[in-house]
């Protein structure tokens, strides 16, 4: 950057100063030019007023070489009476020249003429006197060309010394300009800003340090979850194994006694069902945590899968002698199908299974300020405040001591809540110990 200022720089000090310099010299040479001009045509009148006083003899007699302007004396056909600074003899003819001719028909006339090298130029004005001869006088000056080349070497050692200036400057101005940027303390952009340009820059490395600090603490909190989850997958997959190890070993043993072989098959049987359920869920859990995008989303009727759902559980319901109550509309969202299932089928799952005997649950689906609502509401054991913010947490359990009892994988709300996540939908949950919970999904 730098070197990148002291070229730019060096670039417009030297424009500046050529263009300066062009500039200042031209108006300069107009101007003396000007003067030049009027000076010769002041004299002119003068030398006029003399031959009209003393008559021609006065340009030999009085003036002569008092003066370093060329006086020119023409006939009337064109001869030279008089030139101060050449022999008459040898000047041609003055008949052609342009201000000769223009004389004689205007009475003065004036023209410039530049030497063959262009490096002066002669300026002439004629009056035509009263007996018809014309009096000429000329001066000459050097043309703008050679007076601005006299001048470059002064420009040129004005540049150089400008441009060392320059180079000092830069460099002293540079390294102050870059101290406060090299010492911005990254981590807290904003908390001295030295240059109010680099603000925008430094609050988007704001952003981005707190973007980052989330995602790290989100890596962390994941990194915890799935050690968490981990455990909690080798602890609930260990039980069940556990138990169908042991069931069958005693059995394989011809420790069982024949009549309750059937009571030993049923507990394997329901700790195999159980270890598969739990497989499922965890298998539907993965899935949904790597937000797999070709998962199938379609039109899903939410009255038809609630319904279906609801016809699943009332065996269930029926043998703790629970009431399940079906309403609603018909109303359909663009969801994945068995997603949603899944997710309606854990949350009335979890109501039947945390609601006493002869109790009531209430399934309803319809709109809810113009969004499809699924909504489930039981009288069970409800959930203590404490409680509410990690039930959909996975293997949570709010009753741990009848949790082996109650059955179920302790991955149905987590999947519920991936599931709410995966389709924008929200859940709102209402629940007091001993008087029942309310989950609704907001879609």
């Amino acid at each position: 950057m730098k070197q990148r200022i002291l070229n730019h720089t060096s670039i417009l000090v030297v424009l500046s100063i050529l263009l300066t310099f062009i500039a200042a010299s031209s108006v300069l040479y107009g101007r003396y030019a000007t003067n030049m001009k009027q000076g010769v045509r002041d004299e002119t009148q003068y030398l006029c007023i003399g031959i009209e006083e003393f008559g021609e003899s006065y340009l030999t007699e009085k003036v002569g070489d008092a003066t370093e302007t060329r006086i020119t004396l023409v006939d009337t056909d064109g001869s030279v009476l008089y030139d101060s600074d050449a022999e008459i003899s040898q000047l041609p003819n003055h008949n052609d020249r342009p201000e000769i001719i223009k004389a004689r028909k205007d009475g003065s006339g004036e023209s410039i003429r530049l030497s063959e090298t262009f490096s002066r130029q002669n300026f002439n004005y004629a009056v035509k006197l009263e007996n018809g001869h014309i009096l000429r006088v000329s001066k000459s000056m050097d043309s703008i060309f050679p007076t601005l080349l006299s001048s470059f070497t002064l420009l040129g050692i004005l540049v150089v010394v400008i441009l060392l200036l320059v180079f000092f400057l830069v460099q002293k101005q540079t390294k102050e300009l870059i101290e406060p940027i090299n010492s911005l303390d990254l981590e807290h952009p904003l908390k001295n800003v030295c240059y109010e340009e680099l603000r925008p820059l430094l609050m988007r490395v704001d952003q981005q340090n707190k973007q980052i600090a989330r995602q790290v603490e989100e890596l962390k909190s994941a990194e915890a979850m799935r050690r968490e989850f981990s455990a909690n997958v080798s602890h609930e997959l260990k039980t069940p194994l556990m138990s169908i190890s042991g069931y069958a070993e005693l059995m394989m043993n011809g420790m069982v006694q024949p009549e309750k072989i059937s009571e030993f098959s049923g507990r394997i049987y329901k700790e195999a069902v159980r270890l598969s359920n739990l497989v499922s869920d965890i298998i539907q859990l993965s899935r949904m945590d790597e937000k797999i995008t070709d998962m199938p989303f379609e039109a899903v009727d939410l009255y038809e899968l609630a319904e279906d759902v609801v016809n699943h559980l009332q065996p269930a319901a029926s043998k703790k002698k629970i009431v399940l109550l079906f309403t609603g509309e018909k109303v359909a969202i663009r969801g994945v199908r068995h997603v949603l299932y899944e997710m309606f089928y854990n949350i009335v799952d979890n109501a039947v299974r945390y609601t006493q005997e002869n109790g009531t649950i209430k399934v309803c689906v319809g709109k809810k300020e113009g969004h499809p609502f699924y909504s489930v509401e039981d009288n069970g054991i409800g959930i203590p405040v404490s409680e509410q913010g990690r039930i959909f947490e996975r293997f949570y359990r709010v009753d741990k001591s009848h949790s082996r009892q109650t059955g179920g994988t302790g991955l149905g709300l987590s999947i519920v809540k991936h599931g709410a996540v995966l389709h924008h939908a929200k859940i709102q949950l209402e629940s007091q110990p001993g008087k029942g919970t309310k989950m609704d999904i907001v879609f």
